[in-house]
Order: structure tokens, then C-alpha cells, then sequence
């Protein structure tokens, strides 16, 4: 395929012609790295984190670093290991070596996704291969796969789960190996990171919905299991997050956040049963060297005295608080980029220096900065719309189509809800890789769905 051939060649230019493009550790990459026995190379701070890419890592004892953080992002990590250990006995990790194994699985789901339009017209093909390749060649997206971050499983394997939905829509029904694929991938996704367990049971539904379109007998059922057991799975996996990941999210909600931009913090602070004498940490970032979580006496009792649900209660009995905490989330809906260095450390790059090759979409996605709520429910707004005119008197294949258009709106928006409200990090646009991709891809199909249309009006 041309389109892939593509997308390989900007893939490749990036994250392997020098200068090569990554993504800056931000403290985040030992919960990964640690599992699978990767070390930095450097002790030197300014060098590990924000400023710069690095490209080398240490091959140690896996499990040095056991933080309870677990995603399907080691799993990668583990085969990048063995893979590189069988062929090399040096005791330094090339990152590039993963990088190639994301591409890998990125050019299958992009190939896929592309195959599944084989039944449209010339031109709605090229449009939307075009459009995929435009899209997820972006620096803000291929960056991430030279990184140790959870981020990339959760793009990699959005995509592919989208690819074999597309796919059975496409045959207008998921039955056989196929189908198993499907949950695979949908279960890796979901534990890509914590917050992605909440698709677990949206995906269930839909793949059960795919496969029960035309299947009878021991498939529909197999069909009905597997989705039962995504459920299950996304459960448990999110009731395996570490507690002190957990503590960290809430107590960033509430001291970077919901008292940082209270008008009276003493009377939110008492409202939320906090200590007030611990006003004077509103400010202080979760992980930084002078947290409080850091001792263990505040710790515990902070646990004991705010929690998530006590947080969302807050906000419902103060619903302009809630707009608010909603709007200033709101500024990072079409940012796609982290404020992190893209390159390794030289005479060229100084610190945070950030690629601008391959970033045409993702600096065009910063032109809807200035409304970026209203350009979200015009999108959203539309497809509902569209669906709902158009659903009846669609063919069954187009029926599942429309069905995976309403799933993406509801995927997107509740990983925007779940960023929204129960994380605060200083920059959030990392933590809506998932909400962003989402989009892209509504989008994509928004303009297939439009080019098919206006070539089957002309004929």
C-alpha cells in the first residue's frame, strides 16, 4: 500500500535518521522501564528529565523498581528485552530498538484501518489513507513511540482495536479469529493505564454487538463471554492502580486545583473535612522534593478524609465551580503536544526544544484554542446529529458504522471527564492522548462518511 509505505517513511525519518525525535522523561518512565529492568544511563538530573530525549538506556535485573503501576506498555518493554538480549550482549539499550516494535504495530492498525474502506469509492479511499497518514504521522503522536511512556499502548492499541471493528463492519459482522483479536486488543488497551479501564465495558458492548449482527451457536456465545470478561478484567485491573497513584491524582485535584482557584480555600478546605492548617501546601505539587505526601502521618490522614467520590460531591453542590474546573481542562482539548524536549542533548537543541518537522496537524489543532468546548460539541453535536437522521434508513453495515461513530463520541468524552476530574497534572495534554486520538479518528471517518456521500450524490 502506498499510504503505508507512506507513513513508514515519516515513522522512520523521525524516530531514526539523526537528528532522532522521543519524548522527554518526566519522572513517569521508572513505573514502566522498572519492571522490565531499563535504567537511565546518566545520574545527572538536568539530563534525565524535561529538557532532553535520550536515546540509551541500562540493561539491569528487571524488577529493581516495583511501583504496582502495571500496563501493557511492559509487555512491549519485556519483548524490546529478549529481542535485543538474543541478538546483542551489550549491556545498553538502543530505545530506538522499541521504537521499532510501536511502529510495527502502528503501520498493522493504520494498514487495517485502511483495508476496511476497500468497499468506498477511489476517491473516499484516498481521502481518508491520506488523512490517517497525515494525521497519526504527526511529531505529537510518533514522538511518544521513542519513550517508555504507558501512553504509546493505549494509542497503539486504540488503534488496533479500531482497525478490526472497522474491519468487521466492513464484512458486517466479527466472528472467528478476528474476534479474538478484537478482545485482545480491547483488554490491552485497557490496561494501557489505569484511567483507560473505564472503556472496558464500552468496547464490550460494542464487540458483543458486532459479533451477535449475523452469528449463531458457540461464537455468539464465545462473543457474549469475552465481553463479559473484558468487564471483569477492567475491574480488576482498576482496583490493582497503586494506592499511591491514586493519593497522588486526588491530592492534585484538591491542592493544584479546586482550592488553588477558590475564593475562600478556608471554607472549601472545611466543606471537604481537610485540616486547616493544610492550606499552606495549596500549591505544592504532589512530587515535589517539599510534598507533604512524603510524610506518612499526613498521608494516612489525608486518605482517611478525601476521596473521589467526596470530591465529585463537592462539585455537584457547586455546579460553577464544576464549569470552572471544566474550562481550564478545556485549554489542553486540541493541544496534542507535552512540554517536553524532543531531542537527545547537543549544541543544536537547548533545553525543551521541541520538533517542528511533521507537526503541521498538531499546531493546526491549536488554532481551536480560543473556543475549544464549542469546537468539541459542534463535533460531537454533529455526529449525534447525523446518526440519529440517518440510522433508520441505513443498511445493517451501515448501522455498526454509525454506531462506532456515536462509541467514539462517548469514549472521547468520558476520557475527557475522567482527565478533567480526577487528575490534575501540570500538563493534562498527556493525560488526553487517548481523548485526542478519539477525535482524530471522528474526524477521519466524519470526512470518509462526507466524501462517500457527495460521490454517490454525483453518480
Amino acid at each position: 500500500m502506498v499510504a503505508v509505505a507512506t507513513a513508514a517513511v515519516i515513522v522512520v525519518v523521525q524516530l531514526f535518521v539523526q537528528p532522532i525525535v522521543g519524548l522527554a522523561d518526566n519522572h513517569d518512565y521508572e513505573r514502566i522501564m522498572g519492571y522490565a529492568g531499563f535504567q537511565h544511563s546518566t545520574t545527572v538530573e538536568t539530563e534525565r528529565y524535561f529538557d532532553f530525549f535520550r536515546s540509551q538506556y541500562l540493561i539491569v535485573a528487571p524488577g529493581y523498581f516495583k511501583g504496582g503501576y502495571h500496563s501493557s506498555e511492559t509487555i512491549l518493554l519485556f519483548i524490546a528485552r529478549y529481542l535485543h538480549l538474543a541478538f546483542s550482549k551489550q549491556a545498553l539499550f538502543d530505545i530506538r530498538e522499541l521504537a521499532a516494535i510501536h511502529t510495527i504495530l502502528f503501520l498493522i492498525a493504520l494498514a487495517g484501518l485502511i483495508r476496511a474502506c476497500r468497499d468506498f469509492s477511489v476517491l473516499t479511499q484516498a481521502v481518508v489513507a491520506a488523512l490517517l497518514v497525515f494525521v497519526f504521522t504527526d511529531v505529537a503522536y510518533v514522538s511518544a513511540f521513542n519513550s517508555f511512556f504507558s501512553q504509546t499502548a493505549s494509542l497503539l492499541f486504540l488503534l488496533l482495536t479500531a482497525a478490526v471493528a472497522a474491519l468487521a463492519i466492513r464484512k458486517g459482522t466479527l466472528s472467528g479469529f478476528p474476534l479474538l483479536v478484537f478482545f485482545g486488543c480491547a483488554a490491552l488497551f485497557v490496561c494501557s493505564k489505569p484511567q483507560e479501564r473505564l472503556a472496558g465495558p464500552l468496547l464490550a458492548i460494542f464487540g458483543a454487538r458486532l459479533a451477535g449482527v449475523r452469528l449463531a451457536g458457540a461464537w455468539r456465545s464465545a462473543a457474549a463471554w469475552l465481553a463479559v470478561g473484558l468487564c471483569a478484567f477492567a475491574v480488576v485491573y482498576g482496583r490493582h492502580t497503586p494506592n499511591t497513584l491514586k493519593q497522588a491524582s486526588v491530592y492534585q485535584v484538591v491542592f493544584a486545583d479546586l482550592l488553588a482557584h477558590s475564593e475562600d480555600p478556608a471554607a472549601d478546605a472545611a466543606e471537604l473535612g481537610l485540616d486547616p492548617a493544610w492550606i499552606r501546601y495549596v500549591g505544592i505539587n504532589s512530587f515535589a522534593t517539599n510534598s507533604p505526601l512524603l510524610d506518612p502521618g499526613f498521608s494516612a490522614s489525608f486518605a482517611q478524609r478525601v476521596n473521589y467520590r467526596k470530591i465529585l460531591g463537592f462539585y455537584f453542590r457547586h455546579p460553577k465551580r464544576l464549569a470552572g474546573r471544566l474550562q481550564r481542562a478545556s485549554r489542553n482539548l486540541w493541544s496534542l503536544r507535552p512540554r517536553y524536549g524532543n531531542f537527545e542533548k547537543s549544541a543544536e537543541h537547548p533545553v525543551l526544544t521541541r520538533a517542528t518537522r511533521f507537526s503541521l496537524w498538531s499546531r493546526t489543532r491549536l488554532l481551536l484554542g480560543a473556543h475549544p468546548i464549542l469546537w468539541v460539541l459542534l463535533l460531537f453535536g454533529g455526529n449525534v446529529t447525523a446518526v440519529s437522521a440517518t440510522y433508520r434508513r441505513a443498511s445493517p453495515r451501515g448501522r455498526l458504522f454509525r454506531e462506532g461513530l456515536i462509541l467514539m463520541v462517548v469514549m472521547s468524552s468520558l476520557a475527557f471527564l475522567v482527565c478533567s476530574l480526577a487528575q490534575a497534572p501540570p500538563d493534562i495534554s498527556r493525560s488526553l492522548f487517548t481523548s485526542h486520538a478519539l477525535r482524530d479518528l471522528l474526524l477521519i471517518a466524519d470526512v470518509g462518511w462526507i466524501t462517500e456521500a457527495a460521490v454517490l450524490r454525483v453518480r
